[in-house]
């Protein structure tokens, strides 16, 4: 006897149509799931991506913010007359390079200066390795050399050589000295109460510093030395104390090669001196341009905020007011020849 799968009630057509049915919605139901599955997926990758290059973008852009407005070349300016004004390089040395403790607040100054001048000028840094500072000079004076400006101390000579813009870029700050003393004898210069009792002990000195003949024109004994020779001779107590900038005096004391000196606590020297943007003989616009743009941020207060910002912990560990001062005469500048009158231009303590 043959049986039919129509005879038997479970598996009629009808039943078997509603399996199919069933099967069928299930199929599509999980076809469904993946397709919605395989989305997922593709949506998390490229999340992810996109996640991977934003952080990309973030970190380059981290790496050269520092160095924006060194690197960045302005775009095409229309001057009053209507006419464009192609972008112009400033070449400057590369800071970071020299370890200058002031590197940023040079860089940012000299920047505010071309922003307030209102001029098309870029700053490019210099990728050659540095350059000595009488080389500088000596390559400028006679409208040579790779680089458009830079910054020194200022005396008479340097002025009939180089082209300066005379706006104290360090308020004149770096005419504030104290001094770094060996750590075995860090009470050494706590009785000196005048210029007498300090012409007793022996200053230390770089050989070609303008610093040298300031001290020694005042009657205060000098060791000299090349320049990174000087922190062994403290060490070797060549010299008595080693008077630095305020400026960097801080930062030289991080310095490992400074771990067996003290910063002294009882004087202060100050002379007059500025420290000042040059540039080649030929380079009067320029010149006159970065006068322009540093007169009107002293005028808006915009310098003054750039100096407290990198120099107001400097000043306050200093303690200056509680220091003996010393007023020295600086005989490398002509009397008249500093801008004194303009006090908005000077660090007063």
């Amino acid at each position: 006897m043959r049986l039919y799968l129509a005879d038997i009630p479970a598996f009629n057509i009808l039943n078997l149509g509603f399996l199919n049915l069933k099967f069928s919605n299930h199929c599509e139901h999980f076809a469904k799931l993946a397709q919605d599955r395989l989305l997922s997926i593709r949506i998390f990758f490229i999340t992810a991506c996109l996640a991977i290059l934003s952080s990309i973008a973030n970190i380059a852009t981290a790496q050269t913010s520092t160095t924006a407005t060194e690197n960045t070349k302005p775009t095409a300016q229309k001057n009053s007359m209507g006419k464009s004004t192609a972008p112009i390089p400033i070449r400057i040395q590369d800071l970071e390079k020299t370890g200058d403790p002031i590197a940023s607040y040079i860089v940012e100054i000299l920047q505010l200066a071309i922003t307030k001048s209102g001029e098309p000028y870029y700053i490019v840094k210099s990728k050659e390795a540095p350059v000595p500072q009488a080389r500088q000079i000596v390559e400028m004076s006679q409208n040579l050399g790779k680089l458009d400006v830079i910054w020194t101390m200022t005396s008479d000579e340097r002025e009939r050589q180089i082209l300066p813009i005379r706006i104290p870029i360090d308020k004149g700050f770096f005419g504030w000295r104290i001094a770094f003393v060996h750590r075995d004898q860090p009470l050494l210069l706590s009785k000196v109460k005048q210029i007498s009792d300090l012409a007793k002990f022996r200053a230390g000195q770089g050989a070609l510093w303008p610093d040298t003949d300031i001290l020694r024109s005042n009657g205060l004994p000098v060791i000299t030395g090349a320049d990174e020779s000087l922190a062994n001779m403290l060490r070797a107590k060549r010299f008595d104390y080693f008077p630095r900038p305020v400026i960097a005096i801080w930062n030289e004391k991080k310095n490992p090669a400074y771990q067996d000196f003290e910063i002294d606590t009882t004087f202060i020297l100050h002379y007059p001196t500025a420290f000042y943007f040059f540039v080649a003989p030929n380079q009067k616009k320029l010149a006159a341009d970065l006068t322009l743009g540093l007169e009107r941020a002293v005028a808006d207060g915009s310098f003054e905020r750039i100096f407290n910002k990198f120099f107001q912990g400097f000043i306050r560990s200093a303690n200056i007011k509680y220091r003996v001062i010393f007023e020295l005469k600086n005989p490398l500048i002509k009397e008249g020849s500093l801008p004194l009158q303009n006090t908005k231009l000077w660090f007063k303590p």
